[in-house]
């Protein structure tokens, strides 16, 4: 027990260190666009999302091979080489003179993608059956501890500095997170995997995964919550810039910050408590309230120019997200098999992350044609799916309990008349 809280506490350290570098990148992307690219108007919003989402899409390409790789050779090999790359791509971020070089140095970052996904595949794997909705929970609180610091750290470090010089930050909070890896995270022996043996593909594998049910219904609800999540993210600046406030006397870089942290409080305080609420209640529970609100949450951002009100709404929100993302991966805990521990959870990143690329992408496409009100419409109308899927995968959980009722009432009379015949 105290070797896995050694271990439990070099995860969450680096969940922190490299979450705190993402959530720099927030604030800093706007004040490129304006202040080295000279851009404005639409082009802002779609090179903002083109931007955002660029690493995303060489993540969700590569997962599944990192993912087999993982179970292969092991997941701390991985993310030292993920870690090491990440550090320097993010240094090169700072030599960027135009857009597209900004865009082309994201997409190499993404190729260095596996010390967060493995972060919490140790993690899941790691924890009793018993917590492994407060592990979930507390790993998220800590990420998201890391986007409250990252955009409190850029809006200060560019009250003093320029862009160029912000965004080395990025990189030493990466560098720490790697060498805490290479200190402290011990792997344990892994369980061969058996469908490698008997000669089949990752194709062949993926493809017995996915039979795994519910798993599709869980993958469908994880990149529905991380296009609307993610997808809002480029667009908070310019959403704020539109609002009606009194705190004359904050910049729009402390606004920025304050409101993208008011989602990483509620995380913050929220993910542990409703990770242990997730171990007694079960999983599903949470996931239905969270999504049914979140979509709430759509319809009044999307009417408001209130500030106050945006703030509440995003306190809201981040109580919301606690009770999302994690209960999702504690039910696919459930259905992973052995062996195949990271391809599963490669296959559940591929999703998210293709949720990650698609929503900054779309997102400033809509609203380029339609406005910020109409993106927090769209956002509205994914979340809904993703609150389909959540009861979907209760009915279906429903009806197989039923029958598994059945099957054991059928058996159970199949045993009698053996017992009457015997005596």
């Amino acid at each position: 027990m105290d070797s896995w809280n050694r271990q439990f506490a070099a995860l969450l350290s680096v969940q922190l260190l490299v979450s705190t570098a993402h959530g720099m990148f927030v604030p800093l992307l706007p004040s490129f666009l304006q202040d080295i690219g000279h851009i404005s108007g639409d082009s802002l919003y779609i090179w903002s999302g083109a931007i955002f989402s660029a690493n995303f899409m060489i993540m969700m390409l590569l997962m599944p091979f990192l993912g087999r790789i993982g179970d292969l050779y092991g997941r701390k090999p991985v993310m030292l080489w993920s870690g090491f790359g990440m550090t320097l791509v993010t240094a090169c971020m700072s030599l960027a003179t135009e857009p597209w070089q900004l865009a082309l140095l994201r997409l190499a970052q993404g190729c260095f993608t596996g010390i967060l996904p493995f972060t919490m595949v140790l993690i899941l794997i790691g924890a009793a059956k018993s917590k492994v909705g407060v592990s979930a929970g507390t790993m998220q609180m800590m990420g998201e501890t890391g986007s409250l610091i990252g955009p409190l750290i850029a809006s200060s470090l560019l009250t003093f500095y320029s862009v160029r010089g912000a965004y080395p930050a990025m990189s030493v909070c990466i560098m720490l997170a790697t060498i805490s890896v290479l200190c402290f995270v011990k792997e344990g022996p892994r369980t061969p995997v058996v469908s490698t043996v008997e000669g089949s593909t990752l194709f062949s594998d993926w493809k017995n995964i996915w039979r795994m049910k519910p798993l599709p219904s869980l993958l469908l609800s994880a990149l529905c919550i991380n296009f609307a999540l993610v997808g809002t993210n480029p667009i908070i600046p310019y959403y704020l810039r539109q609002s009606t406030h009194t705190f004359t006397f904050l910049n729009d870089q402390w606004l920025l910050g304050i409101t993208l942290s008011a989602t990483s409080l509620a995380v913050i305080v929220f993910s542990p408590l409703l990770g242990m609420l997730s171990d007694r209640v079960g999983p599903l529970v949470l996931l239905k309230i969270a999504t049914s609100t979140a979509f709430l949450l759509c319809i009044v951002q999307a009417v408001t120019h209130l500030y106050p009100l945006i703030l509440a709404s995003r306190f809201m929100l981040g109580l919301c997200v606690a009770g999302m993302m994690p209960n999702i991966q504690a039910q696919v805990r459930g259905l992973v098999r052995k062996g195949l521990e990271g391809q599963t959870f490669a296959m559940v990143n591929s999703w998210m992350f293709l949720g990650c690329l698609t929503g900054p992408l779309l997102g400033g496409v809509i609203v380029a044609h339609f406005g910020i009100r109409g993106w927090f419409i769209a956002a509205m109308l994914v979340f809904g799916i993703s609150c389909w899927q959540a009861f979907r995968i209760g009915s279906y959980q429903s009806r197989k309990a039923k029958l598994d009722e059945e099957l054991q009432v059928a058996q159970a009379g199949k045993s009698v008349p053996k017992a009457v015949a015997s005596n």
